[in-house]
Protein backbone atom coordinates (compact mmCIF):
# COMPACT_ATOMS: atom_id res chain seq x y z
CA UNK A 1 0.00 0.00 0.00
CA UNK A 2 1.40 3.55 -0.56
CA UNK A 3 0.92 6.54 1.26
CA UNK A 4 -2.40 7.93 -0.02
CA UNK A 5 -4.31 5.16 1.25
CA UNK A 6 -7.21 6.18 2.73
CA UNK A 7 -6.95 9.68 2.86
CA UNK A 8 -6.01 10.77 -0.83
CA UNK A 9 -8.56 8.74 -2.32
CA UNK A 10 -11.29 11.47 -2.36
CA UNK A 11 -8.92 13.52 -4.56
CA UNK A 12 -8.04 10.40 -6.82
CA UNK A 13 -12.07 9.79 -7.18
CA UNK A 14 -12.58 12.83 -8.14
CA UNK A 15 -10.17 12.81 -10.92
CA UNK A 16 -11.06 9.68 -12.41
CA UNK A 17 -14.59 11.05 -11.96
CA UNK A 18 -13.30 14.19 -14.68
CA UNK A 19 -11.41 11.88 -16.67
CA UNK A 20 -14.47 9.66 -17.26
CA UNK A 21 -17.05 12.56 -17.81
CA UNK A 22 -14.55 14.32 -20.16
CA UNK A 23 -14.05 10.80 -21.98
CA UNK A 24 -17.77 10.18 -21.78
CA UNK A 25 -18.87 13.92 -23.36
CA UNK A 26 -15.87 12.99 -26.14
CA UNK A 27 -17.32 9.40 -26.89
CA UNK A 28 -21.00 10.80 -27.19
CA UNK A 29 -20.21 14.11 -29.34
CA UNK A 30 -18.30 11.25 -31.83
CA UNK A 31 -20.84 8.84 -31.68
CA UNK A 32 -23.73 11.59 -32.52
CA UNK A 33 -21.22 12.38 -35.15
CA UNK A 34 -21.54 9.15 -36.78
CA UNK A 35 -24.67 8.10 -36.20
CA UNK A 36 -25.95 11.54 -37.87
CA UNK A 37 -23.54 10.52 -41.05
CA UNK A 38 -24.87 6.67 -41.07
CA UNK A 39 -28.49 8.27 -40.95
CA UNK A 40 -28.22 10.97 -43.02
CA UNK A 41 -26.30 9.01 -46.04
CA UNK A 42 -28.04 5.63 -46.03
CA UNK A 43 -24.98 3.81 -44.72
CA UNK A 44 -25.67 0.12 -44.34
CA UNK A 45 -24.30 -0.04 -41.05
CA UNK A 46 -26.33 -1.58 -37.91
CA UNK A 47 -26.47 1.71 -35.48
CA UNK A 48 -26.39 -1.15 -32.78
CA UNK A 49 -22.67 -1.86 -33.70
CA UNK A 50 -21.88 1.79 -33.52
CA UNK A 51 -22.96 2.07 -30.57
CA UNK A 52 -20.96 -1.23 -29.21
CA UNK A 53 -17.60 -0.29 -31.42
CA UNK A 54 -17.54 3.22 -30.05
CA UNK A 55 -18.66 2.54 -26.32
CA UNK A 56 -15.68 -0.47 -25.71
CA UNK A 57 -13.37 1.88 -27.39
CA UNK A 58 -14.23 4.71 -24.69
CA UNK A 59 -13.98 2.32 -22.01
CA UNK A 60 -10.61 0.74 -22.73
CA UNK A 61 -9.15 4.29 -23.26
CA UNK A 62 -10.77 5.50 -20.04
CA UNK A 63 -9.30 2.05 -18.51
CA UNK A 64 -5.79 2.82 -20.15
CA UNK A 65 -5.74 6.39 -18.40
CA UNK A 66 -3.65 5.81 -15.26
CA UNK A 67 -1.25 3.63 -16.92
CA UNK A 68 -0.26 6.35 -19.15
CA UNK A 69 -0.06 8.52 -16.09
CA UNK A 70 2.36 6.08 -14.24
CA UNK A 71 3.88 5.87 -17.57
CA UNK A 72 4.63 9.86 -17.48
CA UNK A 73 5.75 9.33 -13.93
CA UNK A 74 8.79 6.81 -15.30
CA UNK A 75 9.03 9.38 -18.46
CA UNK A 76 8.19 13.22 -17.29
CA UNK A 77 8.39 16.15 -19.36
CA UNK A 78 11.38 17.62 -18.16
CA UNK A 79 14.03 19.80 -20.51
CA UNK A 80 16.94 17.73 -18.57
CA UNK A 81 15.38 14.62 -19.49
CA UNK A 82 14.20 15.39 -23.01
CA UNK A 83 15.86 12.64 -24.83
CA UNK A 84 14.43 9.81 -22.75
CA UNK A 85 11.07 11.35 -22.52
CA UNK A 86 10.69 11.50 -26.55
CA UNK A 87 12.21 7.81 -26.59
CA UNK A 88 9.71 6.38 -23.89
CA UNK A 89 6.41 8.26 -24.54
CA UNK A 90 7.59 6.87 -28.59
CA UNK A 91 7.34 3.58 -26.82
CA UNK A 92 4.43 4.13 -24.97
CA UNK A 93 2.37 4.94 -28.29
CA UNK A 94 2.65 1.54 -29.13
CA UNK A 95 2.02 0.17 -26.38
CA UNK A 96 -1.19 2.35 -25.78
CA UNK A 97 -2.35 1.85 -29.29
CA UNK A 98 -1.74 -2.23 -28.80
CA UNK A 99 -3.43 -2.67 -25.36
CA UNK A 100 -6.43 0.12 -26.70
CA UNK A 101 -6.87 -2.40 -30.00
CA UNK A 102 -6.76 -5.85 -28.08
CA UNK A 103 -8.52 -4.72 -25.73
CA UNK A 104 -11.52 -2.97 -27.25
CA UNK A 105 -11.69 -6.47 -29.84
CA UNK A 106 -11.64 -8.83 -26.93
CA UNK A 107 -14.99 -6.84 -25.38
CA UNK A 108 -16.76 -6.87 -29.05
CA UNK A 109 -16.07 -10.61 -29.03
CA UNK A 110 -17.44 -10.98 -25.88
CA UNK A 111 -20.70 -8.39 -26.48
CA UNK A 112 -21.61 -9.65 -29.66
CA UNK A 113 -20.88 -13.27 -28.03
CA UNK A 114 -23.50 -12.66 -25.81
CA UNK A 115 -26.24 -11.08 -27.92
CA UNK A 116 -25.68 -14.04 -30.34
CA UNK A 117 -24.72 -11.59 -33.52
CA UNK A 118 -21.57 -13.40 -34.14
CA UNK A 119 -18.06 -11.82 -34.13
CA UNK A 120 -14.93 -13.09 -36.95
CA UNK A 121 -11.46 -11.55 -35.92
CA UNK A 122 -10.38 -10.41 -38.96
CA UNK A 123 -7.48 -11.25 -41.20
CA UNK A 124 -5.79 -8.22 -41.80
CA UNK A 125 -5.53 -7.26 -38.09
CA UNK A 126 -1.86 -5.90 -38.54
CA UNK A 127 -3.10 -3.76 -40.54
CA UNK A 128 -6.31 -2.43 -38.58
CA UNK A 129 -3.47 -1.92 -35.62
CA UNK A 130 -1.91 0.27 -37.93
CA UNK A 131 -4.69 2.35 -38.72
CA UNK A 132 -6.17 2.59 -34.92
CA UNK A 133 -1.92 3.29 -34.26
CA UNK A 134 -2.31 7.15 -36.63
CA UNK A 135 -5.63 7.53 -34.16
CA UNK A 136 -4.25 6.61 -30.99
CA UNK A 137 -1.46 8.99 -30.94
CA UNK A 138 -3.16 11.38 -31.17
CA UNK A 139 -5.41 10.33 -28.17
CA UNK A 140 -2.11 9.34 -25.70
CA UNK A 141 -0.49 12.44 -26.82
CA UNK A 142 -4.34 14.24 -25.41
CA UNK A 143 -4.07 11.80 -22.11
CA UNK A 144 -0.36 13.11 -21.52
CA UNK A 145 -1.00 16.62 -22.19
CA UNK A 146 -4.12 16.52 -19.78
CA UNK A 147 -2.69 15.07 -16.94
CA UNK A 148 0.89 16.92 -17.28
CA UNK A 149 -1.48 20.38 -17.63
CA UNK A 150 -3.48 19.00 -14.53
CA UNK A 151 -0.20 18.03 -12.48
CA UNK A 152 1.27 21.33 -13.01
CA UNK A 153 -1.90 23.71 -12.23
CA UNK A 154 -2.85 21.84 -9.14
CA UNK A 155 1.07 22.67 -8.04
CA UNK A 156 0.73 25.67 -9.04
CA UNK A 157 -2.68 27.50 -7.96
CA UNK A 158 -3.30 25.55 -5.37
CA UNK A 159 0.96 25.59 -3.16
CA UNK A 160 3.54 27.79 -3.20
CA UNK A 161 7.19 27.55 -1.19
CA UNK A 162 6.23 26.94 1.98
CA UNK A 163 8.38 28.55 4.89
CA UNK A 164 9.07 26.90 7.84
CA UNK A 165 9.29 29.16 11.11
CA UNK A 166 8.89 28.33 14.77
CA UNK A 167 7.74 25.20 14.80
CA UNK A 168 5.19 25.74 12.19
CA UNK A 169 4.89 25.16 8.05
CA UNK A 170 2.80 28.23 6.64
CA UNK A 171 1.77 26.79 3.09
CA UNK A 172 0.28 29.19 0.41
CA UNK A 173 -2.99 27.55 -0.76
CA UNK A 174 -5.20 28.87 -3.69
CA UNK A 175 -7.64 31.22 -0.81
CA UNK A 176 -4.87 32.28 1.17
CA UNK A 177 -2.46 30.42 3.80
CA UNK A 178 -3.01 27.56 5.93
CA UNK A 179 -0.58 27.42 9.37
CA UNK A 180 0.55 23.27 9.48
CA UNK A 181 1.88 22.67 12.96
CA UNK A 182 4.85 19.80 13.20
CA UNK A 183 2.33 17.51 15.87
CA UNK A 184 -0.72 17.93 13.17
CA UNK A 185 1.96 15.93 9.99
CA UNK A 186 1.49 12.30 10.29
CA UNK A 187 3.88 12.19 6.70
CA UNK A 188 6.09 13.48 4.38
CA UNK A 189 6.52 12.11 1.02
CA UNK A 190 8.95 13.28 -1.36
CA UNK A 191 8.56 13.38 -5.51
CA UNK A 192 11.32 15.13 -6.98
CA UNK A 193 11.07 18.99 -6.12
CA UNK A 194 7.80 18.31 -4.11
CA UNK A 195 6.87 17.31 -0.92
CA UNK A 196 3.51 16.05 0.28
CA UNK A 197 2.22 16.78 3.61
CA UNK A 198 -0.30 14.30 5.02
CA UNK A 199 -2.36 15.50 8.40
CA UNK A 200 -5.04 14.42 10.18
CA UNK A 201 -7.51 15.35 7.53
CA UNK A 202 -5.85 17.07 4.24
CA UNK A 203 -2.71 16.77 2.33
CA UNK A 204 -0.63 19.88 0.95
CA UNK A 205 1.52 19.63 -2.16
CA UNK A 206 4.58 22.16 -1.66
CA UNK A 207 7.13 23.25 -3.78
CA UNK A 208 10.33 21.99 -1.43
CA UNK A 209 12.66 19.47 -0.66
CA UNK A 210 12.24 16.84 1.92
CA UNK A 211 15.82 17.76 2.92
CA UNK A 212 15.02 21.20 3.85
CA UNK A 213 11.48 20.13 5.82
CA UNK A 214 13.51 17.80 7.69
CA UNK A 215 15.87 20.24 8.73
CA UNK A 216 13.53 23.33 9.46
CA UNK A 217 10.51 21.48 11.17
CA UNK A 218 12.26 21.92 14.80
CA UNK A 219 10.29 18.49 16.01
CA UNK A 220 12.45 15.23 17.55
CA UNK A 221 9.00 13.07 16.53
CA UNK A 222 9.00 13.65 12.51
CA UNK A 223 12.14 10.83 11.94
CA UNK A 224 13.03 10.11 7.73
CA UNK A 225 12.42 6.13 7.37
CA UNK A 226 13.07 6.19 3.79
CA UNK A 227 14.89 8.07 1.77
CA UNK A 228 11.13 9.84 0.17
CA UNK A 229 9.40 9.69 3.97
CA UNK A 230 9.37 11.28 6.85
CA UNK A 231 6.77 10.21 9.42
CA UNK A 232 5.87 11.52 12.61
CA UNK A 233 6.61 8.83 15.63
CA UNK A 234 3.57 10.47 17.29
CA UNK A 235 0.90 8.29 14.96
CA UNK A 236 2.75 5.19 14.26
CA UNK A 237 0.51 2.34 15.48
CA UNK A 238 2.08 -0.56 13.80
CA UNK A 239 5.74 -1.72 12.03
CA UNK A 240 5.43 -5.07 10.39
CA UNK A 241 7.84 -7.12 8.37
CA UNK A 242 5.88 -8.25 4.88
CA UNK A 243 6.02 -11.07 3.11
CA UNK A 244 8.92 -10.06 1.04
CA UNK A 245 10.95 -9.42 4.06
CA UNK A 246 11.01 -5.43 4.07
CA UNK A 247 9.05 -3.09 6.86
CA UNK A 248 6.37 -1.01 6.52
CA UNK A 249 4.92 1.57 9.31
CA UNK A 250 1.85 2.04 9.40
CA UNK A 251 0.49 4.73 10.62
CA UNK A 252 -3.22 6.65 12.46
CA UNK A 253 -5.62 6.75 9.40
CA UNK A 254 -4.61 3.63 7.58
CA UNK A 255 -1.42 5.18 6.17
CA UNK A 256 1.55 2.85 5.17
CA UNK A 257 4.95 3.73 4.39
CA UNK A 258 8.12 2.09 3.93
CA UNK A 259 10.80 1.44 6.54
CA UNK A 260 14.20 1.08 4.25
CA UNK A 261 16.69 -1.09 5.13
CA UNK A 262 19.19 1.82 5.41
CA UNK A 263 17.33 4.39 7.64
CA UNK A 264 15.80 1.18 9.83
CA UNK A 265 18.56 1.28 13.05
CA UNK A 266 18.59 4.75 13.50
CA UNK A 267 14.70 4.61 12.97
CA UNK A 268 14.45 1.96 15.81
CA UNK A 269 16.74 4.17 17.65
CA UNK A 270 15.06 7.33 17.58
CA UNK A 271 11.51 5.19 18.29
CA UNK A 272 13.15 3.78 21.40
CA UNK A 273 14.49 7.52 22.82
CA UNK A 274 10.61 8.56 22.20
CA UNK A 275 8.77 6.13 23.46
CA UNK A 276 8.46 6.63 27.49
CA UNK A 277 9.75 3.20 29.77
CA UNK A 278 6.75 1.42 30.65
Amino acid sequence: MSANTGEAWPRKLAEAGGFAALIGVLWTIDTLTKRNAIVTRGYDFELYRLYVEQATSAVVVLLLVPAVAWWLDRFPLERERWFSAIVGHLIGTGLFATAHYFGMVGLRYIIYTLGDRGFVFSDFWVNNLLVEYQKDIKIYVAIVAIVAAYRYFRRQAAHEAPTATNRRLVVQTGTGESVIRPEQIRVLEAARNYVTVYTGDREYLIRQTLKHLEESLDMDAIVRCHRSYLVNLDYIEEIRNTETGSYVIRVTGGMEVPLSRGFRDSFRNRLAAETPPN
